[in-house]
């Protein structure tokens, strides 16, 4: 041990330095992703889940960080400026990694659940579009789709249950989800 050191300070002068995910500052850390001391603090979202996260919700994004089989849990939704907002919380009973890849640009099922910098503008327009302009405020539109995720691994099936019941009720249930249904037992 280095004479006259917190072992925190030891622990950071001694550990591979990683980017933060999120500050983009070196820090200590063992994942090439990780996510510093002082961002999670900020991010309370991620506590609240019990999560790792947010990742880009894309096929490699998926690939890159999960690397097991395992049921386990999710929350989907996007980055609105500095904090993950979550807009859908959810679990596989088996395979949390291909039941995420089922999600890569599905998109919100209400335009209103969107991150303000996703979200489709939602006004009523009187002048008439082409046929292929997007049609605004109609949910579906590629900029309605989820962009980021967040996941927990779990040790079986009721586990996932249990977990997804907490984070369903801890963010509001359907009223605040773009869920459409309570959780389902497995």
């Amino acid at each position: 041990m280095f004479h006259g050191m917190e072992p925190d300070a030891v622990v950071e002068k001694t550990s591979t330095l990683v980017t933060c995910f999120w500050c983009e500052r070196l820090h200590a850390g063992v994942q090439a992703l990780s996510v510093c001391s002082a961002c999670t603090a900020r991010y309370s979202t991620m506590r609240s889940l019990e999560m790792s996260g947010s990742y880009p919700l894309d096929d490699e994004g998926i690939d890159d960080v999960i690397k097991r089989t395992s049921p386990g849990n999710y929350a989907l939704g996007y980055m609105d400026g500095d904090g993950f907002s979550v807009f859908y919380v959810g679990r596989s009973d088996s395979d949390v990694r291909q039941r995420l890849h089922q999600w890569v640009g599905r998109a919100s099922r209400y335009d209103k659940y969107a991150s303000p910098a996703k979200a489709s503008w939602g006004t009523q327009h009187r002048t008439r579009f082409p046929v292929d302009a997007p049609a605004l405020a109609r949910v579906g539109n590629a900029a309605s789709a989820y962009t980021r995720f967040a996941y927990s691994y779990a040790g079986s099936a009721r586990e996932a249950y249990a977990k997804e019941w907490r984070n369903y009720d801890a963010f509001g249930g359907s009223h605040r989800l773009d869920n459409d249904r309570d959780p389902c037992s497995p």
